[in-house]
C-alpha cells in the first residue's frame, strides 16, 4: 500500500522591503503568508520555509532582538494557522523567537488542522547568533504530520552528521532542513544536501532563500537549492537559485532497497544499515567536549 505525502519546500526571497527592522518583519509575514497560500493552492500537505524568516534583513543585537521578537511566537500562530487550517496543509515556520524570556531559534509546527504541537529549538547555535543572546536546545522530537514522522534540522546542525543520525533514531522518514546556508562551492553544498539522505535512509528536504531575480547567482549568495531529495540521493524537485516552490510527491512505503550490500539480493537499505550499528563502539561521540580557541586561517598550521 503506498503513503503519498506532498511535500512543498517554499524558497522564499532572500530580500525583504523595508527600511526599518519593524517593517522587514510585517514584509517578511506578509511574503510568507502568500508564498504559503501558493504551497496549499498546489496540494501541499506539508510545507515549509527557510530558517528565521520573520527577521530577514533585521539588524540585531543583544539589546534590540528581544524587544523585536517578543511577539513572534503569536504572530506566527495568528498568521499561519488559518493557512494551515484553509487547506489543510501541515507547516514548519521556523522563527527567532523569545520563548519564555528566551531568545531561541525555532520551528514552529502545525498540523493540518491548524493546531501547534511544538517546536524543534536549534541545537548548533552559532557564536554570530549567540552575540544576540540565542540559547540553543537539546532535544531532537519527531512529529506526525500528514501521516509521515518528520524531524527537523536547522542550519549549523547539518554541518554534524549526528543532527539528520538522531532525528532518524527517533523514527523520522523525512528531515526538513532549513537554513541560510551560502554556497561556498556546489561541490560542499551538494554533499550536505544529499549525505543526510543517503547515510539515513530518508527524505531530506533543504529550505533555503532565492536570490533576487535581477541578480546572477554567485558563491557566497545563500544557497537556494530548495529541494526534495530522496534516500538515494536523487532530487524529486529543486526550486533552483531564485524564489520558487519545489514540490514533489514522494511514496514513503518505497523506501530505498540495495542489491548486494549485506547478503545476495535486494534488501530494504535502511533496515540492514541500522541491524549493523554498533553504538556499544561510539563511546567517543558523547566524550566531554574541550574547547578550543578559534584558529584564524592565516594561522591555519597550527591546527592540531
Amino acid at each position: 500500500m503506498k503513503r503519498p505525502v506532498t511535500i512543498a519546500a517554499v524558497q522564499l526571497p532572500s530580500m525583504a522591503p523595508g527600511k526599518s527592522n519593524a517593517a522587514r518583519q510585517r514584509a517578511n509575514f506578509a511574503l510568507a503568508a502568500a508564498w504559503l497560500d501558493d504551497a496549499g493552492r498546489r496540494g501541499a500537505d506539508i510545507a515549509c520555509i527557510g530558517e528565521t524568516f520573520n527577521v530577514l534583513g533585521c539588524k540585531l543585537t543583544r539589546a534590540n532582538a528581544p524587544a523585536l521578537i517578543r511577539r513572534a511566537w503569536a504572530d506566527t500562530v495568528k498568521r499561519f494557522a488559518p493557512i494551515a487550517r484553509r487547506h489543510k496543509m501541515a507547516l514548519i515556520i521556523p522563527i527567532l523567537a523569545l520563548v519564555d524570556g528566551i531568545v531561541r531559534n525555532v520551528a514552529v509546527v502545525f498540523d493540518a488542522k491548524g493546531r501547534v504541537l511544538g517546536g524543534y529549538r536549534k541545537v548548533h547555535t552559532i557564536e554570530n547568533e549567540e552575540t544576540y543572546g540565542t540559547v540553543p536546545g537539546d532535544h531532537w522530537p519527531v512529529f506526525e504530520l500528514a501521516g509521515a514522522r518528520v524531524g527537523i534540522q536547522i542550519c549549523h546542525d547539518n554541518s554534524f552528521a549526528e543532527s539528520a543520525r538522531c532525528l532518524a533514531l527517533n523514527g523520522a522518514e523525512i528531515v526538513f532542513w532549513p537554513h541560510v546556508m551560502s554556497g561556498w562551492g556546489d561541490e560542499f553544498m551538494d554533499v550536505l544536501l544529499r549525505a543526510p539522505a543517503i547515510y539515513n535512509g530518508i527524505h531530506h528536504v533543504p529550505v533555503c532563500f532565492g536570490c533576487p531575480p535581477e541578480k546572477a547567482w554567485m558563491p557566497g549568495m545563500l544557497l537556494g537549492r530548495s529541494s526534495i531529495i530522496r534516500p538515494d540521493g536523487t532530487f524529486a524537485a529543486d526550486a533552483g537559485r531564485y524564489p520558487g516552490i519545489a514540490l514533489a510527491t514522494i511514496d514513503l512505503a518505497a523506501p530505498r532497497v540495495a542489491t548486494q550490500f549485506t547478503r545476495p539480493g535486494d534488501w530494504v537499505w535502511k533496515v540492514d544499515m541500522f541491524n549493523d550499528r554498533r553504538p556499544d563502539t561510539y563511546g567517543p561521540f558523547t566524550r566531554p567536549l574541550v574547547p578550543q580557541k578559534p584558529i584564524p586561517a592565516a594561522k591555519a598550521h597550527l591546527v592540531k
